[in-house]
């Protein structure tokens, strides 16, 4: 047993913290998958969009993601080069490409084949904290209470994968949120973890970097979903649109990482650092929502699905900036009260403006929500 732990290596333990860390090309090459399940999301979630397939959008999604957060906290705080460490996250990444070939008949409806890759990568992240609780003393009694809460939900998805494709997709909801909140079942651990290896609540620098090169990939997805709406019809209009909704996403993009070069978070606990972690996965979720939307708005102009689209994407658009307004309250040094609260005001009026001008025609909406993010950038409603 040794000599095989001597080959695969072991991950590194939770009081080996690097400093400065940096993120490594196999993280980064990890988060490439991403690109397509986002893709694969949007192009089925067009083909087919009703209030049922955006629900099972938001499912889907959900499970992918925390896939991905699972996996990259976990190499946040015991990555290396080793070979054990390769093998998880590639394992990971080939499991998320299977299941996205699943995606298109999931938003129709049927979950029995994505199941069973979600089913494999439940069963993973459980394997790789029991896993870790042999290598890691300090974190194996939290290692161990997640581990079982994945084995417990990997288990209610089997029984309801054998009942029927309803009762499944009530399975898959309710073992998400099992995997979600896992940390309250471990959080009275963690926090003698913590206290024994005298180590803060935080989320990382490195951890903010790949929250936002997924964010970066959900706005560039956004980008080639116009391109290839744009391409099936190129007028001198079709081109003035693109060319905004392009500024549009930039000035998106300006207004976020404006943000991220801010943050230094420290929190109480594991729950408000993990609720924190979904702050960020929910400002990645609506940026999907905001690819889905504009297009909508490029597709189906002068008809009742434009101006769905019109009023959808503001409302993914406001719901972003209000997160992260959140993210700005909890990540930067304690602003006075009166600016907490003006900053608010601007946000609640400037979210009035945009829903008053989904109204607007197709390229005066477009402008107008140009404009709006402009002022927000320049008198820096966010960050100041």
């Amino acid at each position: 047993m040794n000599k095989i732990f001597t080959f695969l290596g072991k991950p590194r333990t939770i009081n080996h913290q690097i400093a400065n860390r940096k993120v490594s090309w196999l993280e980064l090459f990890y988060d490439l998958i991403f690109a397509i399940v986002i893709a694969r999301l949007t192009d089925s979630l067009l083909e087919n969009l009703t209030i049922t397939s955006i629900g099972y959008s938001v499912l889907i999604f959900g499970w992918f993601i925390w896939g991905w957060n699972e996996v990259s906290g976990y190499f946040d705080n015991h990555g290396n080069d080793s070979i054990i460490n390769v093998l998880i996250i590639n394992t990971e990444m080939i499991l998320t490409g299977i299941g996205s070939l699943f995606i298109s008949e999931a938003i129709d409806g049927e979950f029995t084949r994505i199941s069973i890759v979600l089913m494999l990568i439940e069963l993973l992240m459980a394997t790789v904290w029991f896993g870790l609780a042999y290598f890691d003393h300090i974190h194996g009694p939290a290692s161990r209470v997640w581990g079982s809460v994945h084995l417990f939900s990997l288990a209610i998805m089997l029984i309801t994968y054998f009942i029927g494709n309803v009762v499944l997709v009530i399975g898959l909801c309710f073992g998400l949120l099992l995997n979600i909140f896992d940390v309250v079942a471990a959080n009275p651990r963690l926090a003698r973890e913590y206290d024994q290896a005298e180590m803060e609540h935080q989320i990382k620098d490195s951890m903010i970097e790949r929250y936002g090169l997924m964010t970066m990939i959900a706005l560039g997805e956004i980008i080639a979903g116009l391109y290839e709406t744009v391409n099936s019809r190129i007028t001198s209009d079709t081109i003035i649109r693109f060319i905004i909704c392009i500024i549009l996403i930039a000035l998106i993009a300006a207004i976020y990482y404006q943000v991220l070069g801010t943050l230094h978070i420290i929190l109480s606990s594991s729950i408000a650092t993990i609720l924190t972690g979904w702050l960020f996965i929910l400002a990645i979720m609506f940026s999907f929502y905001m690819g889905v939307t504009i297009q909508m708005v490029l597709r189906y102009e002068g008809t009742v699905r434009q101006m769905m689209g019109n009023l959808a994407f503001v409302l993914s658009l406001i719901l972003f900036l209000a997160v992260i307004r959140a993210i700005v309250f909890i990540g930067t040094e304690t602003e006075k009260q009166e600016n907490k609260k003006l900053i608010t005001g601007y946000l609640i009026i400037e979210g009035i403006i945009l829903v008053g001008i989904a109204f607007a025609p197709t390229i005066w909406f477009l402008s107008g929500a140009v404009v709006v993010l402009l002022i927000m950038i320049t008198q820096g409603r966010l960050l100041n």
